[in-house]
């Protein structure tokens, strides 16, 4: 068993995640998201919220207009959240894909919402008026395409995960690389539907141009470590190497992967992504996360187990508040870290058990989750995250009968290691916990 104690990390996603319509749900229900979306519009000289929620001259797509489209609904989903969680809640790690580095350094305070505003406007400028190829993802680990992409003048665009890298050239280069991965390893790449070869060689004149708006924006240090996509690793403290990190970023991979398993081996295990959403469903509700996919795969790859959550429209941002103040209370009392006689007392506490599938804490948890924080009970049990073999094996000798699946269960258990009390699973396990909860 592992003991679960919490360290959030703030996700944001990149183009690709945008979709008419994003932020308006947001804007009709919170005064804070509106005063994101007004500073925002008089910072870029047009009504971004319009442009975001009905796209009435179909501009959104344009990276242009997606990257600030994109930064500020990211924001104002952060605001909201922070809003609901009356700001007790931040994260150790923060981390953004491309474009969304941006809303990191804002969130750890490095950047102000204004001048990121700013800067990304220029940057979707320049991406726009100098962005020339294209891009493809193949589905072939970096080192493998590193070796073949020269061959064709292409490069290495990104490292998502693992098994894909996105490489990126001119129309002509890219579709000769294509072929040849079709036909010496039987694999099939997808086209990107963006503007140019982003992060690769074929962006340099838009970063030269870039520079001095980079230059003359104030940053400070960030209160909490942020990922870099340049380096795959935490930017520095001090604002003048983050602003050279953002420069190289535009013309070098984004090293996505990377990132998230230096921010998993320090031991992040409760994700959350603020903004955009993607699937064909229409509106904010019908959205899912952009990075949910990308964060089980770097989970798996570092074996690691975590949970997480979605904070892209009004519905999940309020679960993820919920979740969020639950899990406050939720750390090791260090008056046990002692051993002896304290490791029995760890041995008193209740145990909530919690499945994990691909990395991630099952949907059934999220819930019980709110409910031992709605209790008051945070500290008075532990969390255990389990892998699915783990919580059936552990149901089976707790409880003397197979569970069928994994599922979490509440136990207290013996000095022996015998259960005590429980386990309790389904109903019986928010039962328990409101009974629990009443005798307090």
């Amino acid at each position: 068993m592992s003991q679960f104690e919490p360290k959030a990390m703030f996700v944001f996603p990149g183009q690709g995640s945008q979709y008419r319509g994003m932020g308006s749900d947001l804007h009709a229900q919170f005064a804070v998201a509106r005063r994101v979306y007004q500073q925002a519009g008089e910072v870029l000289g047009y009504d971004i919220a319009e442009l975001s929620f009905r796209d009435p001259e179909d501009k959104l797509n344009a990276t242009v207009h997606t990257q600030p489209a994109i930064l500020t609904h990211s924001l104002a989903c952060l605001e909201v959240f922070r809003e609901l969680t009356d700001g007790r809640i931040d994260a150790a790690v923060a981390g953004g894909h491309s474009l969304g580095e941006y809303a990191a350094l804002v969130a750890a305070g490095a950047l102000a919402l204004a001048d990121a505003v700013a800067l990304v406007k220029h940057r979707g400028e320049l991406l726009s008026e100098y962005g020339r190829g294209l891009m493809a993802a193949l589905p072939l680990d970096a080192e493998t395409v590193r070796d073949i992409a020269p061959r064709f003048y292409c490069e290495i665009g990104g490292c998502n995960v693992p098994d894909q890298t996105v490489v990126g050239g001119s129309e002509q280069d890219l579709q000769a690389l294509v072929d040849f991965v079709k036909e010496r390893f039987n694999a099939r790449a997808t086209l990107l539907n963006v503007e140019g070869a982003f992060h690769t060689y074929l962006m340099v004149a838009a970063a030269e141009q870039f520079r001095p708006y980079l230059d003359a924006a104030p940053f400070g240090s960030p209160a909490f470590a942020v990922l870099s996509n340049y380096s795959g690793s935490y930017h520095p403290a001090d604002g003048y190497a983050i602003k050279a990190n953002l420069f190289f970023q535009i013309f070098n991979p984004v090293r996505w992967i990377w990132g998230m398993q230096h921010a998993l081996r320090d031991g992040v295990n409760l994700v959350f992504e603020f903004g955009g959403g993607i699937g064909k469903g229409e509106g904010p509700a019908a959205k899912r996360p952009n990075l949910a996919g990308i964060t089980k795969k770097a989970l798996k790859s570092v074996d690691r187990h975590a949970v997480y959550a979605p904070a892209i429209n009004c519905d999940t941002i309020k679960q993820a508040a919920a979740l969020a103040t639950s899990l406050e209370g939720v750390a090791m009392d260090p008056r046990e870290a002692g051993g002896g006689a304290a490791e029995r007392a760890v041995d008193d506490r209740l145990r909530l058990c919690m499945p994990v599938v691909d990395g991630i804490v099952t949907d059934e948890c999220v819930p019980l989750l709110e409910t031992v924080g709605a209790s008051g009970l945070a500290g008075g049990l532990w969390l255990v995250a389990q892998s699915e073999r783990q919580n059936t094996e552990d149901l089976f000798v707790l409880g003397g009968q197979d569970p069928g699946r994994a599922q979490p269960y509440l136990v207290r258990l013996a000095a022996s290691g015998a259960a005590e009390e429980g386990p309790f699973t389904g109903k019986a396990v928010a039962e328990q916990l409101q009974r629990l909860a009443g005798q307090g």
